[in-house]
């Protein structure tokens, strides 16, 4: 009898363990990193067991599979377009520029983060292909190195980056107005090897939705808001759950 209640126990306490391990949660931090005389404050967004996704349709903060959403390509000048070539559950739309060096691919939980010189054609035929999403946009950081970014030259605001270190990929804002080029440092100190940029200014609106389902907007600068274009997000894992 005692060995069945023993067991009994531990296989309850693996069910709810297993159970906790698969909820989809957005996991919430702050890093700090100092250079020169400034000390800079990051907050880091870590999705668990959730999902990447980039759309074109405005996200709904009604809808409580979504657990974050920002700002990912560019905008063009009026009418507004998403800037480069861009991919959504396989849909393709490009509005040519010469701005951008880097993309995002993302297939389902893999994200992947290239310079638009090495593969960007097979990507995007992938995109389509898979009906996975694709985004063009600045290249940060390469293999652990800096890019250089002149388009932003030496105006300190603030940043935003999708960046990735091993398998993880983790989005990053930084709550201080910073330069591109000790923004990129940063995000090497903080030991993050490929990063693309994320569009901010006065689109730098945003929201995450914390373990209260209560909708925290974010960004400094909501002014164009009303002329986004496109979204990343991040979506709970249908499935796993």
């Amino acid at each position: 009898m005692i060995k069945k209640t023993i067991l009994f126990i531990s296989l309850l306490f693996t069910f709810f363990t297993c159970l906790y391990a698969q909820e989809s949660k957005l996991k919430i931090d702050t890093l700090y990193h100092q250079i020169d005389t400034m000390k800079y404050s990051f907050a880091r967004y870590i999705p668990e067991n959730a999902q990447y996704h980039f759309q074109r349709v405005k996200p709904d903060s009604n809808n409580t599979d979504l657990l974050m959403s920002v700002v990912a390509a560019f905008t063009s000048k009026a009418p507004e377009h998403v800037v480069g070539t861009s991919v959504s559950n396989g849909k393709k739309r490009v509005y040519p520029t010469d701005a951008e060096t880097a993309y995002c691919l993302i297939e389902g939980e893999q994200v992947t983060i290239k310079s638009l010189d090495s593969d960007s054609k097979l990507a995007i035929e992938r995109a389509v292909k898979e009906k996975a999403d694709y985004f063009q946009q600045m290249h940060l950081i390469e293999n652990g190195q800096a890019k250089q970014c002149e388009i932003f030259k030496n105006r300190a605001t603030f940043r935003r980056a999708l960046a990735q270190k091993g398998e993880e990929t983790h989005l990053i804002e930084s709550l201080d107005r910073m330069t591109i080029d000790d923004f990129i440092k940063s995000l090497i100190f903080f030991g993050y090897e490929q990063a693309i940029y994320l569009d901010m200014g006065s689109w730098s609106e945003g929201w995450y939705r914390n373990e209260d389902n209560n909708i925290i907007r974010i960004g400094n600068n909501w002014k164009s808001s009303h002329l986004q274009t496109n979204w990343l997000v991040i979506q709970k894992n249908k499935t796993k759950n």
